[in-house]
């Protein structure tokens, strides 16, 4: 059985990539013929390992071109000329809208009523929309979504009302997606389905005894770190050995710097590049913070869990749903960046806090474990084949 994702940019970072990654390899360690159709390539290899079994196609090479001929100078040209025209498949709404254009608008197109693939798996809202419309009949359509219908713009909202019903399966994150969907779509409720991210659980455990809280992200405003700077802020003076690395990539980046100047925070609070390693730098933390303003599941929330780390969230719609107050993390008011603070000193002060919930986290990971996700997949994507088969 061959299945095709649909990915934005694989090269990339982000809690998405992860997951495709993660279920790709899944899938074609099952014997599954796996391809992954990615926008954008930013990168010569994928920044997390992926399978060498797996086909990649990407429509759009976005790294620095090396022209030397005059011919090829020409073509650059007439390229960035065209690829500031914007694009009309995909939605203005769309977080990543301003990265599309109408270069990736045709090539996308033109895979999409020429692919040849058994199963095609969407992954952001406007990529459901198109699959729906463009792709054959004669392949099953799996679309994701990420966050519950009512974050979504309304014309993204009238789109979804109208063009979803033709996927075969939408899968959600959490229940409070699934239970939304399930009212305002005509899908029947077999069809709208709970599969949450899936990954690995190493085998090493934080020892949860250096003095450091890590967080993880692009750095936009809804991953909120201008607030996890502002909590930090209030309790420094209280605890000058502990240190804030926060790992990411972004446009706030300079913001959130003249945030850490601004609260006198640059001996404790460092904003870090991106890593392809974070398991292993949330093996020498003690804390993992996620001050996001809104945050549809956290799969960095499931990745800290599973090296025992304790987190310390805002009370948004995922963490609500992955952290149990007092048992594996500590839950928070949204945006309370005083009560935020309050508990990242709870656990800073106390390492058998952090010791009990992050067992307590560590066990709990085990129910995201690419194993079980993994075989939710399998049997979703077993089901859909044998019904098409039927019918």
């Amino acid at each position: 059985m061959k299945v095709t994702f649909l990915v934005y940019n694989v090269f990339g970072m982000g809690g998405t990539v992860r997951t495709v990654v993660n279920t790709a390899n899944y899938l074609v360690s099952k014997g599954y013929d796996i391809e992954i159709v990615s926008i954008r390539k930013t990168r010569k290899t994928p920044m997390f390992n992926l399978d060498s079994g797996i086909s990649i196609q990407y429509l759009y090479d976005a790294r620095r071109p090396k022209e030397s001929t005059v011919l090829g100078s020409f073509k650059q040209l007439i390229k960035n000329y065209i690829t500031k025209i914007p694009s009309f498949l995909i939605d203005r709404n769309e977080d990543l809208y301003h990265m599309f254009n109408i270069m990736t608008d045709i090539k996308l197109y033109r895979v999409l009523k020429t692919l040849k693939t058994d199963i095609l798996i969407t992954t952001i809202p406007s990529f459901n929309l198109l699959s729906a419309k463009y792709v054959s009949h004669n392949i099953i359509k799996v679309g994701q979504e990420h966050k519950v219908f009512d974050q979504h713009a309304d014309t993204l909202k009238k789109k979804i009302y109208k063009h979803y019903h033709q996927l075969d399966v939408l899968t959600c994150l959490t229940d409070e997606e699934k239970n939304g969907f399930e009212k305002i779509l005509s899908l029947s409720k077999e069809k709208i389905i709970k599969i949450p991210n899936g990954t690995e659980i190493p085998f090493q455990t934080a020892n949860l005894k250096n003095k450091t809280i890590i967080a993880a992200g692009r750095y936009v405003p809804d991953k909120g770190f201008d607030l996890l700077i502002q909590a930090f802020a209030l309790v420094k003076d209280e605890f000058p050995d502990w240190r804030v690395k926060i790992f990411g990539a972004g446009i706030e980046k300079e913001y959130l710097r003249e945030e850490i100047f601004r609260t006198e925070s640059y001996n404790n609070v460092f904003l870090m590049p991106k890593s392809n390693k974070l398991f292993d730098e949330m093996q020498t933390a003690s804390i993992y913070a996620l001050s996001s303003r809104h945050e549809s599941f956290g799969m960095v929330i499931i990745e800290a869990m599973s090296v025992g780390l304790p987190c310390v969230a805002f009370n948004s719609l995922g963490p609500k749903e992955l952290i149990k107050h007092e048992e594996n993390g500590l839950l928070v008011d949204r945006e309370d960046v005083v009560a935020f603070a309050d508990s990242l000193a709870r656990l800073m002060k106390s390492y058998d806090l952090r010791e009990k919930l992050g067992n307590n986290a560590k066990t709990y990971a085990y129910h995201f474990s690419l194993d079980e996700i993994g075989h939710l997949w399998e049997k979703t994507l077993i089901k859909l084949s044998n019904e098409r088969r039927k019918n």
